[in-house]
């Protein structure tokens, strides 16, 4: 992969605290130009190793004007979180240092359009999760997480735009995942259509190798749901694979949690067909943003650094 890039913003309102700001905040913020959105939790998970200190940096991070929070809820999430974005001075002043000449190019004109919040937010939490349960003692961890909004701007397909795109290690092997949050808005020929997107366009990748599209959803009974529903997909070749999981099963367990296929195969993740990625990526673990070279495996750059999905960009 190549070098990270550490910029600073040259200008703008609540930027000129750029210099004096800790690393952990710096790294902090230049993940949320991929991102979007995060919790004092999250952010005590990839930064600063707890929440109240977490808490403390993030208000202060909006003193300075480089964030703004809001409460974020919805009718099938009434209670809500309280969550924090980069201001928009703030994100144009990061996207100016991260690439010189200009954002990379949407895909075919697509829209520029993320997730709601509350969405954001539910798949911040499988992150968490994977993150959060990575051993490398025992071999296993994530080594790689992108986002939705790079797969937006540098995705290979403009209807190919899964919630978050994760590079899981089982020893050697490498699994690579691209996740659809289901929170129960979708009925089941949607998703039977996505998948059949899916399996259309990667059976005839250049470079092809095992796919899992990993549908994580709010209940078992929706579990079932789904499955039945992805059953309607049209039938593709070897290379992608659809299975379904329920959160509650994920959080308790994100690497020994049964998915389930729609045909009724079950597997951990940590079983799944392995996708070659060169040599093992270094694990992420928790605090890793308190490192800028932890950056790399967390954005656009990943996509580049897969050989399957290189090719096909």
């Amino acid at each position: 992969m190549t070098a990270a890039r550490r910029p600073g913003p040259r200008a703008g309102p609540g930027v000129a605290a750029w210099a004096a700001l800790p690393e952990r905040d710096r790294g902090l913020l230049l993940w949320l130009v991929h991102g979007d959105v995060v919790t004092a939790e999250l952010a005590g998970l990839l930064a600063y190793g707890h929440r109240r200190i977490a808490q403390r940096r993030l208000a202060r991070l909006v003193e300075y004007g480089l964030l703004s929070g809001s409460w974020a809820a919805n009718r099938q999430r009434p209670r809500g979180r309280y969550a924090y974005a980069l201001t928009k001075p703030t994100r144009l002043a990061l996207e100016r240092s991260i690439w010189p000449r200009g954002r990379p190019p949407l895909y075919d004109g697509a829209p520029e359009v993320v997730s709601p919040v509350i969405h954001g937010l539910a798949t911040h939490d499988v992150f968490a999760a994977f993150l959060r349960a990575g051993d490398p003692g025992r071999g296993f961890g994530l080594a790689a997480w992108v986002p939705e909004r790079p797969l937006i701007r540098l995705t290979w397909q403009a209807s190919l735009r899964p919630d978050a795109l994760a590079l899981v290690r089982a020893g050697d092997a490498t699994v690579l995942l691209a996740l659809e949050r289901d929170l129960g808005t979708e009925r089941g020929p949607v998703l039977a259509e996505k998948l059949a997107r899916y399996r259309a366009f990667y059976d005839r990748a250049p470079e092809p190798a095992p796919l899992h599209v990993g549908f994580v959803v709010d209940s078992r009974r929706r579990a079932a749901s789904v499955r039945a529903g992805l059953r309607g997909a049209r039938a593709g070749g070897p290379v992608v694979t659809a299975w379904v999981v329920d959160e509650p099963a994920l959080a308790a367990d994100p690497y020994g949690a049964s998915w389930e296929a729609p045909e009724g195969d079950r597997s951990a993740v940590v079983g799944f067909a392995p996708h070659w990625a060169g040599d093992p990526w270094p694990f992420l673990q928790p605090g890793d943003l308190a490192d800028p070279d932890a950056l790399e495996a967390l954005d656009d750059r990943v996509l580049r650094a897969v050989p399957m999905l290189a090719a096909s960009m």
